[in-house]
């Protein structure tokens, strides 16, 4: 019986969270009192889509021993961190570290600003504060129909998207129309995709799941998998990992 799971973000019912934001859980990780088949997550700390409606702004806040990157998926704004607002747009990965306050910007426009929230546990507060857009790093193929973009990366390698000091990377990827990706295991890791664009199969063993916009998959350690592309458009994804 496979691990693997898919549900759309839009099956589940939204709440409001940091003041103005309408919030739908994402994946979670396991260590809660509950059934929630979300909470799946054994070394990914958790994401969720935050929508910040026009005119709006968050809390002022801050997260103990807790990493966070917001990934803009639509609109613009800005995030105020250490007293200064730093604009971003749709593509961007923005780097929070632990311990230190931060809020988000939707004010200047009457368009939602959408972002994930993606959370991991560390062992201190601290770290590097980043925005880098996926358009910005180097187009890496794997060999079949698949480009990836590495956004960020643990902090103990080179370069300014080195920031990340609990996940092991967050990448853009986009696998061209009628391909597929290369065949993949990563043994070590636990993978959480979400589509950003398009539709396509996940391929695993004997096993295919339709992905559309949308969907959330969680990928334990060790599972096999492509992802098919049988459509004649792009299909696009984030990927975090741990």
């Amino acid at each position: 019986m496979s691990n693997i799971y898919v549900r759309n973000w839009r099956d589940f019912q939204p709440k409001i969270a940091h003041l103005s934001a309408v919030h739908w859980g994402g994946l979670r990780d396991i260590e809660r009192d509950s059934e929630d088949e979300r909470d799946c997550l054994r070394r990914l700390g958790g994401f969720a889509r935050h929508a910040l409606q026009g005119r709006k702004t968050s809390d002022h806040h801050k997260h103990e021993n807790l990493e966070q990157v917001y990934y803009i998926l639509s609109g613009s704004g800005e995030v105020l961190f250490e007293g200064e607002r730093h604009p971003v747009e749709a593509g961007d990965a923005v780097y929070l570290p632990s311990g230190i306050h931060h809020q988000m910007f939707n004010d200047d426009s009457d368009e939602w600003l959408e972002h994930h929230v993606i959370s991991q546990r560390v062992e201190s507060n601290g770290g590097k504060f980043h925005i880098g857009h996926w358009r910005q790093a180097p187009p890496v193929g794997d060999g079949a129909g698949a480009i990836h973009w590495r956004q960020l990366c643990p902090e103990q390698e080179e370069g300014d998207r080195a920031v990340l000091r609990g996940m092991a990377f967050i990448d853009h990827e986009a696998i061209q129309p009628l391909s597929a990706s290369a065949p993949r295991r990563e043994a070590d890791l636990e993978l959480a995709y979400y589509v950003l664009e398009g539709r396509g199969v996940l391929e695993s063993g004997e096993a295919e799941y339709a992905l559309t916009e949308g969907d959330m998959i969680h990928l334990p350690p060790g599972t096999s998998y492509r992802i098919r592309n049988d459509t004649e458009d792009w299909i696009t994804s984030l990927i975090m990992a741990a």
